[in-house]
């Protein structure tokens, strides 16, 4: 059994981590649907103005019964920046799925048809914890404003997984018609449910029992920045299969804690093993916090096949990896994938003597899980609950990087199903806090006669900020992890900016922080005036764009999690010249957060110390108006300004 089928095991009722891809058209191969002359004619969308391109037709079809989807997009460019989604990528779940049939081709404003005979080649778009997210990615050349663009494809999955589907009923373009439809496995129950969608629109099932949905004119969402995952917000019918339709919603999770108990605890189930491998682990004189912590530490050291890269058949044929039956397998092998490790470290603590127990959760990337719906395979992840003294901690080793007493973001302050015996029980993952997300920035800087600045600062990345960076450049080298920290501290500073990353330290720990020291140089930093400087004193925020600048908005803020950013810098003044003023202590304050920047002068130096907290991550629309105004208060404090004045003796550069 392979790594994958096994996950497809041990979540017995949970038939699928994420929603299926997106499947392609059912006509066959070379032949298209007949473009209409009025789709040659289109040049805007009545009501919708700015439009850069409108999704004529999309169409996708499912078959749970003979493991195959397909999906068709019709596109019409209607301006130069419309000419984007010439740029296709499909994108697909990394050994779930596969694509297959890729056909596209672009129509010309005079009807003339061309086929698409380039090269599809395979990219990584997204990677998280236990699933890679690839895409199918090509090019049509010479796409013009007013062409047609056309690409189908067909996806098919491993015939003993059993996908279940969600339809994401909007697209990002406004979409003229679309179809969708899935034909369902006969021998489970299927039930389905619709979000946000209109009135008198659901998905219909027919006398031959192939649901259905055929919609016209759909908005295209209306994004924002830090909206929630577009499920949250976006028209969607999730379906489901499960044997336990029918049911109410507490004996349904009784039902599902039972199935999964009984799956892990055998996986489990090797207690003398166990027993003598935390020998190697622990000293006997360690107190329970040091024992746990070391066998934390020693779980993250063994190979975690579920953040490599996707092998071929004959790479996997080539290394043959043995399959982990149980724990004492996955010991012995040295690795397994993120599951297999969580029930590895639960064994092992419980073989200390800690009571450890599995939870399941779902991760809020992408939705938020509501236990009062009765739909398990949103419970996607697991991470160990242990109980330690009369504390119980929520600890996931088998993610990457991820500090002792700490969860990775999309696991905290979510549902989750904690398995005991009898069925378990619903618990909560403690919810974030802006101690666990720090950046701190200290800078020693020397401003120029000519308002220049230059000089050393040295960020420190704590907690989910230097988890974040960890992940995101696992697989990079090093000269493009220099380079994704020189471009990030760039982004802080105005433009023509120059930025050297001097030293890096904490790329591959856990507790350790992620520490990174540039040099740099801005100019034209500060304005010249006649015998002044006017020197805005927040160097690093200053110029940063005001997330929440428009006085409505449509949706709720939400963060990954809170976060700090604290900054002490030192600016050294040019020769000659004296502090004449210096702005007033700023702070703000409302529920979610607190902001203060203070400015003080002391002979030729000038300090700034700037702290800014966010302590929420989810922000009803009803508290946008409070948020607006403390982001205010925050760019009004950073844009203020110190003037500095030129003695009369002083000579000018």
């Amino acid at each position: 059994m392979s790594r994958r089928r096994r996950l497809f095991t041990l979540l017995t009722l949970v038939l699928l981590l994420l929603p299926a891809p997106l499947p392609v058209s059912g006509q066959k191969k070379g032949e298209w649907p007949a473009i209409s002359a009025e789709e040659l004619a289109l040049k805007s969308i009545p009501g919708v103005e700015g439009a850069h391109a409108i999704l004529l037709y999309r169409e996708e079809q499912k078959d749970d019964v003979e493991h195959f989807g397909s999906a068709h997009y019709r596109i019409k460019i209607l301006s130069e920046e419309g000419k984007k989604y010439a740029n296709v990528e499909i994108l697909y779940l990394d050994r779930a799925a596969r694509i297959e049939d890729v056909e596209a081709r672009m129509i010309r404003p005079d009807g003339t048809a061309v086929n698409f005979e380039g090269r599809v080649y395979e990219k990584t778009v997204v990677k998280a914890r236990g699933v890679k997210f690839l895409a199918k990615a090509f090019t049509l050349p010479d796409v013009q404003v007013g062409s047609i663009i056309e690409y189908r494809y067909r996806n098919r999955w491993d015939r003993f997984s059993l996908f279940n589907t969600t339809w994401l009923v909007q697209h990002e373009l406004f979409t003229r018609r679309a179809k969708f439809s899935l034909r369902p496995y006969p021998y489970w129950g299927l039930k389905w449910i619709s979000a946000r969608m209109p009135a008198n629109k659901d998905a219909a099932a027919g006398p031959d029992r192939v649901v259905r949905l055929d919609m016209e004119n759909i908005p295209a969402p209306e994004e924002e920045e830090f909206m929630p995952p577009e499920a949250e917000v976006q028209m969607r019918i999730d379906f489901l299969y499960s044997n336990l339709i029918g049911i109410n919603v507490e004996q349904y999770w009784k039902k599902v804690g039972q199935s999964n108990y009984g799956a892990y605890e055998r996986f489990m189930d090797k207690r003398k093993a166990m027993e003598q491998a935390v020998r190697g682990i622990i000293a006997p004189s360690d107190a329970e916090e040091a024992r746990l912590r070391k066998i934390y530490a020693r779980v993250q050291q063994l190979r975690n096949l579920s953040f490599e890269r996707s092998k071929t058949e004959k790479e996997e044929k080539r290394e043959k990896l043995k399959e982990n039956k149980d724990v004492e397998d996955v010991w012995q092998h040295g690795y397994g994938d993120a599951s297999e490790l969580n029930m590895l470290f639960a064994a092992l603590a419980r073989a200390a003597g800690t009571e450890a127990d599995l939870v399941l959760l779902s991760e809020r990337s992408r939705y938020f899980f509501d236990s009062n719906l009765p739909d398990a395979r949103h419970l996607n992840t697991n991470v160990v609950e242990v109980l330690l003294g009369s504390k119980k901690l929520y600890l996931d080793p088998a993610a990457a990087f991820c500090p002792f007493g700490m969860l990775p973001w999309p696991e905290t302050g979510v549902e989750g199903l904690r398995l005991d015996g009898t069925g378990g029980k619903m618990v909560k993952s403690p919810s974030p806090n802006s101690k666990d997300a720090l950046t701190e920035r200290r800078a020693t800087l020397r401003l120029e006669p000519d308002g220049a600045l230059k000089g050393r600062v040295e960020v420190t990345f704590e907690g989910h900020e230097a988890l974040r960076r960890r992940l995101a450049t696992q697989d990079d080298d090093e000269m493009a992890r220099r380079k994704n920290l020189e471009d990030e501290c760039s982004a802080w500073l105005p433009a023509g900016a120059t930025v050297k990353l001097e030293s890096v330290t904490g790329w591959n720990s856990s507790e350790a922080p992620l520490k990174a020291e540039f040099s740099l140089e801005i100019p034209g930093y500060a304005m010249v005036t006649g015998r002044r400087l006017l020197v805005p004193a927040a160097v690093f925020d200053a110029y940063g764009k005001h997330p929440f600048q428009h006085g409505k908005r449509r949706h709720a803020v939400y963060f990954s999690h809170p976060w700090q950013s604290l900054d002490d810098l030192t600016l050294e003044l040019p020769t000659g010249y004296r502090v004449e003023s210096v702005p007033a202590p700023r702070r703000g304050q409302f529920s979610y957060g607190s902001y203060e920047i203070i400015r003080e002068s002391k002979e030729s130096k000038l300090r700034v110390r700037r702290r800014l907290v966010i302590e929420g991550y989810f922000i009803p629309l009803e508290n946008y108006g409070p948020l607006k105004n403390f982001f205010d208060t925050v760019r009004t404090g950073d844009e203020e300004q110190v003037v500095l004045q030129l003695a009369e003796s002083a000579p000018r550069n």
